[in-house]
């Protein structure tokens, strides 16, 4: 895929990681459409994108819920009457309770459950418009988080990333929609943001160019 040609939607585009991967797109031509809920971080980062390119799109998001999702994409629709055809899934993997956490099974549902269906609400809307349009489209789950001080949460995202990727690749693959995941490879607490970075937006983007990657997970 030409990413200068695409439709770029990049979720938790006030997160680092997605803001970082907005930049990037922005400056290879891509046409970037950014959501996420309103904050300093994510005019921070439109403001910047804008910067870069003028074919930059922000939709404030008020939650994740399938409502905000369709209005997203009616935005999408009438500010640039064609579907994405790339999704960019940035996710924030959150710390785990500790397993002697009298509250610890409340707290570890809730944040599996809302990171799942994040995860999959982003990516059913997309695969659906996607599936309409007849496009080659690309799905890509990356998760990332400026600080690695507590990877409780890590294990979990990256087996769900994994599982989703895999299993929604199957399924999509006879739609000639491609999916693919980007994990950081994190074996130790005092790894820093600026070391991961790179190989974060170097897999992403070859994920999205490579039209024969599906249904695999690319360690960063």
């Amino acid at each position: 895929m030409e990413i200068k040609n695409a439709v770029v939607l990049i979720t938790s585009a006030g997160s680092q990681v997605g803001g970082t991967l907005a930049h990037h797109f922005a400056s290879l031509g891509a046409t970037l459409v950014i959501c996420d809920q309103e904050g300093e971080d994510f005019s921070c980062i439109y403001a910047q994108c804008l910067n870069i390119s003028d074919n930059v799109y922000k939709f404030t998001i008020s939650d994740n819920s399938l409502d905000s999702i369709h209005g997203l994409f009616e935005f999408i629709d009438s500010h640039l009457h064609r579907t994405p055809d790339v999704l960019i899934n940035a996710l924030t993997p959150q710390a785990m309770p500790n397993i002697f956490d009298r509250h610890g099974s409340d707290i570890f549902t809730q944040t599996l459950s809302t990171m799942a269906a994040t995860m999959f609400s982003f990516g059913q809307a997309t695969a659906e418009r996607m599936r309409e349009e007849q496009k080659n489209g690309v799905i890509v789950n990356v998760i990332a988080t400026p600080e690695y001080q507590d990877l409780s949460g890590f294990a979990n995202a990256a087996s769900m990333v994994a599982g989703f990727t895999q299993s929604w690749a199957k399924q999509l693959t006879p739609f000639n929609i491609r999916v693919g995941g980007v994990i950081p490879s994190v074996e130790h607490e005092d790894v820093r943001w600026s070391d991961i970075r790179d190989d974060l937006i170097r897999n992403t983007e070859y994920i999205i160019t490579n039209d024969y990657f599906s249904g695999r997970v690319v360690a960063a």
